[in-house]
C-alpha cells in the first residue's frame, strides 16, 4: 500500500496501526507499524523564539479546554456539589468522574480557579483542607491526561461585594454586607467605582501590606503545586481592575505590567518551568484585540485575554457580528510581540438562541489562527454564582447544546511547519495539512462525535503513515521531514 494515497475505512476501527511502504525512488520507506502516544512526562510546555507553544518533543502545540468553573467561586470551592460531611476520598471520587468526561469531549486543558479566600480565610491561617481538595482536583485532571492552569480567580475583588477571590479580611472596613453571591448585576462596580475601586487602589499601592500578602499566597501555591506533573501554568490574577486610576492605559504601563513581571520572577524562583499567564481588565473582554498589550518582562509568558460578544452579553441575542477579526487581531498581537495567545474565557449563557452559531465561528477562527482557548465554563451545580448560567452541563450532568458547537476535531500538536486545519460540521469531515518534520503529529477526534472512530481516513504524503487510537480519540501521523502531508477524515 503506497503512503502517498492511503484510504482506510472500517478496517482502522480495530485500533491497529496502518503500516505502509512507498516504492518511489525519491522517498525511502519510513512508515512504522505503530506510533506511541505521548506520555504524561511530556506535558511541560516551552515558548519558542517566535512566541509559539512547544512541547518537550519540539512540536508546535495549541491547547483547548474548559474553565472549572463558576461553582468554584464559593464554599466549598469545588466545581461540583458534594454532600455535607464528605471527606477527601469523596472529593477524589467525584473529581475523577467530573474530569473524566473531558476526554470524550476531545479536550486536553482545564483552567482551574484557585481562591485566596478559600486557602487563607483569616490572615496567616492556611486552610490545609482546601489545599488538599485543590490538589485532589489537579490529581484527577492529570490522571485523565489533562493539563492544568492554576488560575487565581477574582471578580469585583471579594465576596462581600458579591464577588470572589480576595479574602474578606482584606476589605473589612469597606464591606457593608456579609459574603454573598446573589447579584445579577455583580459587574457594575467595575463601571461605577466605589469600595471595589478603593480595594483595588489599596492593593496596587500595597496599603497595609495586602499585596505583600498576595505574593506570599502565590509563594505558597508555587511551592505546593509548581512541581506537580499535571500543572503547566500559573495565572497571576483573573481580570485585574485599574480601580480609580484615571488613565487605564497608563495604569497598565506603570503598575500592572511591572507587577506581572515582578511576580513572575518570584514564581519562577520556585517553579522555573511553569508558564505564566497574564490578563487584561474584564472590561476589555468585549474587544480584546483593541486593548493595549504590553508583554511583561520574563520567560514563559503567555497572553491570556478574554473574549465575549457584546450583543450576547448585554442583550442575550447575537447581533451577527463576525468574531473572526477579533481572533485574528489577537493572533496578530501574539505574532508581533512574540508571545503565545490563549483566550482564557469566552462563551455564552444557556438559552442564547444563536450562541452555538457564534461559537462555531469562534472555533473556526481559533483553528484558522492556531490560538489556544479555554471555554467558560464547566460546573455541575444547582446553586449558581450570581445567576451566571454558562456551564456546558446541567446540574445533573446532562449535556447542553453548547457542546454541540464546542466539541469538534482539532489539530493539537504538529511535528512540522505551516499547519492548517478545518472542520465542516454539516458534512462531518475534517482536513489537516502541514510540512512534516521528524516526530508525530496529533489530531484530536472526539469520541462524543465519533464513538466508533472515523469511518474514513485519507492520508497523502510520500512516506506518511498513521495510527488511530480509539482510547484517546486521536489520529497520530508520522512522515519524513519536508513531506507535505494532507490528512482527511469523516464520519
Amino acid at each position: 500500500m503506497r503512503c502517498s494515497a492511503i484510504v482506510l475505512t472500517a478496517a482502522i476501527l480495530s485500533g491497529t496501526a496502518a503500516g505502509c511502504d512507498d516504492t518511489s525512488e525519491s522517498v525511502a520507506p519510513v512508515c512504522r507499524p505503530a506510533l506511541e502516544p505521548v506520555t504524561h512526562d511530556e506535558f511541560r510546555l516551552e515558548v519558542d523564539d517566535d512566541g509559539r507553544l512547544r512541547d518537550e518533543l519540539g512540536r508546535e502545540v495549541v491547547l483547548r479546554g474548559l474553565n472549572t468553573g463558576g461553582r468554584s467561586k464559593f464554599e466549598p470551592f469545588l466545581p461540583f456539589e458534594i454532600e455535607a460531611g464528605a471527606d477527601l476520598d469523596d472529593v477524589r471520587s467525584a473529581a475523577d468522574a467530573f474530569y473524566g468526561r473531558l476526554l470524550d469531549w476531545g479536550l486536553d486543558t482545564v483552567r482551574m480557579p484557585f481562591s485566596w479566600e478559600g486557602v487563607e480565610p483569616e490572615p496567616g491561617v492556611i486552610d490545609a483542607d482546601y489545599l488538599d481538595r485543590y490538589e485532589a482536583m489537579i490529581d484527577a485532571a492529570w490522571s485523565h491526561g489533562l493539563r492544568v492552569i492554576v488560575d487565581f480567580h477574582q471578580d469585583v475583588y471579594a465576596s462581600p461585594f458579591c464577588g470572589d477571590g480576595f479574602p474578606p479580611w482584606t476589605v473589612e472596613d469597606l464591606a457593608t454586607e456579609p459574603p454573598h453571591h446573589d447579584c445579577e448585576d455583580w459587574f457594575q462596580p467595575y463601571l461605577f467605582g466605589g469600595p471595589v475601586a478603593t480595594a483595588f487602589d489599596r492593593f496596587w499601592s500595597n496599603e497595609s501590606g495586602v499585596q505583600d500578602a498576595f505574593v506570599e499566597m502565590w509563594t505558597l501555591v508555587a511551592e505546593r503545586f509548581g512541581d506537580h506533573p499535571g500543572v503547566i501554568a500559573f495565572e497571576i490574577i483573573n481580570e485585574p481592575f485599574a480601580g480609580s486610576a484615571p488613565d487605564a492605559d497608563a495604569w497598565k504601563r506603570e503598575v500592572l505590567v511591572p507587577f506581572y513581571g515582578a511576580l513572575a520572577t518570584e514564581i519562577h524562583r520556585i517553579a522555573p518551568r511553569q508558564l505564566i499567564l497574564y490578563d487584561n481588565q474584564g472590561t476589555e473582554a468585549i474587544a480584546p484585540a483593541a486593548a493595549l498589550h504590553i508583554r511583561p518582562e520574563g520567560d514563559l509568558m503567555v497572553y491570556a485575554p478574554h473574549y465575549y460578544d457584546w450583543s450576547i452579553m448585554l442583550d442575550g441575542t447575537w447581533s451577527g457580528s463576525d468574531p473572526e477579526p477579533e481572533i485574528a487581531g489577537l493572533a496578530r498581537i501574539g505574532a508581533e510581540d512574540e508571545v503565545p495567545v490563549l483566550i482564557g474565557e469566552f462563551g455564552f449563557a444557556d438559552g442564547v438562541e444563536d450562541g452555538p452559531l457564534w461559537l462555531t465561528l469562534v472555533m473556526d477562527a481559533l483553528d484558522a489562527h492556531r490560538v489556544s482557548a479555554t471555554l467558560w465554563e464547566y460546573s455541575m451545580a444547582r446553586e449558581l454564582w450570581n445567576s451566571e448560567n454558562f456551564s456546558v452541563v446541567n446540574a445533573d450532568g446532562s449535556e447542553r447544546a453548547v457542546l454541540d458547537a464546542y466539541v469538534r476535531p482539532w489539530l493539537r500538536a504538529v511535528a512540522g511547519t505551516e499547519p492548517s486545519f478545518s472542520w465542516d460540521a454539516e458534512t462531518g469531515t475534517a482536513r489537516a495539512s502541514w510540512i512534516a518534520a521528524d516526530g508525530v503529529t496529533e489530531v484530536v477526534v472526539p469520541r462524543r462525535l465519533f464513538p466508533r472512530g472515523p469511518q474514513s481516513i485519507t492520508l497523502a504524503g510520500a512516506g506518511a503513515c498513521h495510527t488511530w487510537d480509539q482510547d484517546r480519540g486521536e489520529i497520530r501521523v508520522a512522515a519524513p521531514g519536508g513531506t507535505e502531508v494532507v490528512l482527511g477524515f469523516g464520519e
